[in-house]
């Protein structure tokens, strides 16, 4: 597999210690752990959302720790989707523009046509398509959280991060939103999630495990298929007992 992100003995304020991994091309990881424990600081270092203190993040070729803000901020825009628990919509924008809103900032209004083409073409596949022009306060936690998540694929991101993206939904949108990033993981997209939510763990190919800022392990489950989700979900639960979860 071809390697994507490289990070190497990252540290950051007594937070992350000495924390090493690779993630491949076309893999979707969990990042689990308990509260505290610097998932979600992993996930600003690793994307340079924030700078670490000490180590090394590479995506592909490029070296993101040292370098500026208005650099990594290029980097992130260009090469790097984002997905919160805190749903981040501009309330004055219907949906398919907050969907289109980072595309048409990064590549102007001259595309501005073949972005909301692209956009309806996503809202169809991923069945909100008949949202387009309602508001965001019209739409379920669901819709809204599967429409941020287009929104982060708008300019075909190297690698997808998502902090807690099933965190603020009932599980009934919860599962409709995983849905999406097995999908997503299926037509390529690579993704690094932070979840607390070993449902969702489940349906990752890797989950990594923190504790007090610490990388503690690692479980290789494969490739999601629907059948082998009791299976799954067994060992995984015997993974995380065995850190005390």
């Amino acid at each position: 597999m071809d390697r994507l992100l490289r990070v190497e003995s990252l540290s950051k304020n007594g937070i992350l210690k000495d924390i090493s991994f690779i993630v491949y091309k076309g893999e979707m990881i969990a990042v689990m752990g308990p509260s505290g424990s610097g998932k979600s600081t992993l996930l600003y270092n690793v994307s340079g959302m924030d700078n670490a203190d000490d180590g090394k993040v590479w995506l592909k070729d490029t070296e993101i720790v040292g370098l500026s803000e208005e650099e990594r901020a290029k980097i992130r825009l260009k090469k790097m989707g984002f997905v919160f628990q805190q749903m981040n919509v501009l309330s004055n924008l219907n949906v398919i523009d907050n969907i289109m809103f980072p595309a048409v900032y990064a590549n102007g209004k001259k595309r501005e046509k073949q972005i909301r083409e692209k956009a309806l073409k996503l809202m169809e596949e991923f069945e909100i398509g008949d949202l387009a022009d309602h508001m965001t306060n019209e739409v379920s936690g669901g819709q809204l959280q599967r429409a941020c998540i287009l929104r982060s694929i708008m300019m075909d991101p190297e690698i997808l991060f998502a902090d807690e993206p099933t965190g603020a939904l009932n599980q009934r949108a919860a599962g409709t939103v995983i849905d999406t990033f097995i999908t997503l993981n299926k037509e390529g997209a690579t993704i690094l999630m932070v979840t607390h939510d070993s449902k969702v763990a489940l349906k990752c190919d890797r989950v990594l495990y923190i504790l007090d800022g610490v990388l503690k392990g690692e479980l290789v489950l494969g490739k999601y298929e629907h059948e082998q989700e009791e299976e799954r979900q067994k060992k995984i639960n015997v993974w995380l007992n065995s850190f005390g979860w």
